[in-house]
């Protein structure tokens, strides 16, 4: 069997002489919407749930729009274009809108990004601003969540007559879903304010891993969830969301809009109903790659991936995963969490606990409870580094080797597709 895995903009190409029966989930993802611009019209004026979105359209003041960096691909693009032409044709030009890259805390674009992100069309001609959590003059603060989070937010942003949030919906290995709510909490928040959201992922004792309710699938009963969506409605302006599904290649195949919550539940169900894998029993071993860039642009990104990847794998299973890497690890503190060890990972976290502490106790997990082996551009002392074995070309055969066919599960698409083992709830979406 030979097995084509995205990776990068190319393809990382396993050959398995003999084995034919292993199961594949590709190809199954819903057809694309064609008309994307067409169905983004429909959308937003007979929305989920809430008013229209040309009704919401104020007859003064700024309209922030709210979307996501070039880690989510390359949809961006091609739906805010059709935003903005809704948004004009209800009386908002260029001269009201800021069109915001709500990067939380990723890195800012290179010079030309910007343009190669949203298009030359867009940036020269609509005022676009990357958000940066660092800058704390420019934060505001508008209240407190339930949780104790002390929400500051862009101050441009916070003083919106309008904030459209235009989010891709994907499964996320602590907030459940991506989404629009993620556009506003942690996507223009302050440093501190995402600091304060993302530690919810964790237990009291945050050396003890991850949260009750932290897990890709997951809203109900998910504190990180409940806050960003509390955290978003204390801004003082309207919300709207714009909720994208993409099929596997990264086209727009699902395309909802509304109230924050209730649009953003409805893009969920479609997420489930065709990237939600059924499994009878656990599989011994995952052949997965990240889904190619950007998905796997750093690690950072490629560790959404596993983490679905390891939802199939019984204790002690075997994971090989590819992921380019290019930009590396994508974050200092996710690398120096690592520095004395995967074992006292957790000590370090209780010690002091950073941005992606979360990230690095669900790294330690991971590579505990199963072999993980990576195949990246990355030196192999940095693979070890994080528990992971380098995965050379040609040792697959070997790696998989007394692990029969309907026990191993080919995940091309990692960070898109969630494998859910019958009897085990802890993946599946809680119905409203």
């Amino acid at each position: 069997m030979r097995i084509d895995l995205p990776y990068g903009d190319g393809v990382f190409t396993v050959d398995l002489p003999g084995r034919d029966g292993l199961r594949t989930a590709a190809g199954r993802s819903p057809a694309p919407v064609g008309d994307t611009a067409g169905a983004l019209r429909r959308a937003v004026t007979d929305p989920v749930a809430g008013e229209a979105l040309p009704s919401l359209v104020p007859g003064k003041g700024r309209i922030s729009v709210l979307v996501a960096d070039i880690t989510r691909g390359a949809w961006v693009r091609e739906v805010l274009r059709a935003l903005l032409g809704v948004l004009e044709d209800a009386g908002a030009g260029p001269d009201r809108v800021d069109i915001v890259i709500a990067a939380g805390t990723h890195r800012m674009s290179d010079a030309g990004g910007l343009s190669r992100h949203l298009g030359p069309d867009v940036t020269g001609r609509w005022r676009t601003i990357e958000h940066d959590a660092d800058d704390d003059e420019a934060m505001a603060e508008v209240g407190e969540t339930a949780a104790g989070t002390v929400c500051r937010f862009r101050r441009s942003v916070a003083e919106s007559a309008l904030v459209v949030a235009i989010g891709g919906v994907t499964y996320h290995y602590f907030a459940g879903y991506g989404g629009a709510r993620k556009l506003v909490l942690p996507g223009v928040a302050a440093g501190s304010t995402i600091v304060a959201n993302h530690r919810l992922s964790l237990k009291k004792d945050p050396g003890e891993g991850i949260a009750d309710g932290c897990r890709p699938g997951k809203l109900d009963g998910n504190p990180v969830h409940a806050d960003m969506i509390e955290g978003a409605r204390l801004l003082p302006a309207s919300v709207f969301a714009v909720n994208v599904v993409t099929d596997e290649t990264g086209r727009v195949a699902f395309l909802n809009a509304g109230e924050l919550d209730l649009s953003h539940r409805a893009a969920c169900r479609f997420l489930d109903e065709h990237f939600m894998i059924q499994l009878d029993r656990p599989c011994g071993a995952v052949i997965a790659a990240a889904g190619g860039w950007p998905r796997d642009i750093n690690l950072l990104q490629a560790h959404k991936a596993m983490r679905n990847a390891a939802s199939a794998l019984d204790e002690g299973g075997v994971m090989l995963i590819a992921a380019a890497c290019p930009e590396g690890i994508g974050s200092s503190s996710y690398r120096e969490a690592f520095d004395d060890g995967r074992m006292v990972v957790p000590d370090r976290v209780r010690r002091r606990y950073t941005l992606n502490s979360q990230t690095a106790l669900s790294t330690r997990e991971i590579t505990t409870r199963f072999s993980v082996y990576l195949h990246a551009g990355l030196d192999a002392s940095e693979v070890s580094r994080f528990g992971m074995c380098p995965w050379e070309e040609g040792f697959a055969g070997f790696l998989l080797d007394g692990i029969p066919d309907e026990d191993i599960l080919v995940l091309p698409n990692a960070a898109m597709f969630l494998p859910v083992v019958a009897g085990d709830g802890s993946s599946k979406r809680d119905e409203e």
